[in-house]
């Protein structure tokens, strides 16, 4: 076993085997980092609007074992639909070429929530006529307001061990623990985890600290869905301290008292 570091210096011949070691090495690094990692965006591909277009920022993905670099911004024109609609990111490979394998990506806003083979769900919104869409939430409850408003929770997200959830929602979720009266010790520690990662949170790690706060075990298989219904229960529980939650339905306020 060896490591060939190509020297890229004036009147050098550059070999086969050092462009190879040059393809290796970029490839390979990445394969092994995200190994254990299960399909969907890895790291980046941050969400915002900009007039009537969706961007997705660059980012990593993996799907079916290929690791893809998403290197410059990627956007969508949308319009307003009273029905629920689905930012899809369909991934692909092309090999026609006996010098090369294209893996390409395109973005594509559907109707409902079925998925294509080759394709999963970037975010998903229902966008009322003139009204404005969002991606800014005002607190976590908020991530799930039905109407005008950028929805993250059902997005394909890798993390180790298979699914997680979108960084942008944990994240959330842990600056809204560190804003609570009934924040402990233990849910500080785990919301600086959230904060400090640049990628997702294990699944297994949230769902055993949620299973721990609320006091019940969530099913092994339960959705994105009804994870983020337990991190707003946990949130509840150790109770606000800001403005009451936004619990879906359009943004309807629903105050807690204690």
């Amino acid at each position: 076993m060896q490591n060939l570091y190509p020297l890229f210096a004036g009147n050098r011949i550059l070999k086969k085997e050092m462009l190879w070691a040059v393809r290796d090495r970029s490839f390979v690094q990445a394969e092994l980092e995200y190994r254990e990692y299960g399909d969907g965006m890895i790291s980046g591909c941050g969400i915002r609007v900009e007039g009537n277009r969706i961007i997705v920022e660059p980012g990593i993905i993996k799907y079916g074992g290929f690791i893809y670099f998403l290197p410059g911004e990627e956007s969508i024109e949308y319009c307003p639909s009273e029905r629920e609609t689905v930012l899809k990111m369909y991934l692909g490979k092309d090999a026609a070429s006996p010098d090369y394998v294209c893996y390409h990506m395109n973005l594509a806003l559907e109707s409902g929530d079925a998925l294509d083979a080759d394709g999963f769900e970037v975010c998903r919104y229902k966008l009322q006529e003139g009204a404005v869409l969002r991606a800014v939430h005002k607190n976590f409850g908020d991530m799930e307001t039905e109407y005008d408003t950028l929805n993250y929770i059902h997005a394909l997200w890798g993390g180790v061990g298979g699914r997680a959830l979108a960084p942008a929602i944990t994240r959330r979720f842990a600056r809204e623990i560190l804003g609570t009266e009934g924040c402990r010790t233990e849910d500080v520690m785990f919301a600086y985890f959230c904060l400090d990662r640049t990628g997702t949170v294990s699944m297994d790690i949230l769902t055993d600290y949620l299973a721990r706060k609320n006091g019940r075990c969530l099913p092994e298989m339960a959705d994105n869905q009804t994870v983020f219904r337990e991190m707003c229960t946990a949130l509840e529980r150790m109770g606000k301290t800001e403005a009451a939650e936004y619990r879906g339905n359009g943004g309807r306020r629903r105050i807690i008292v204690e």
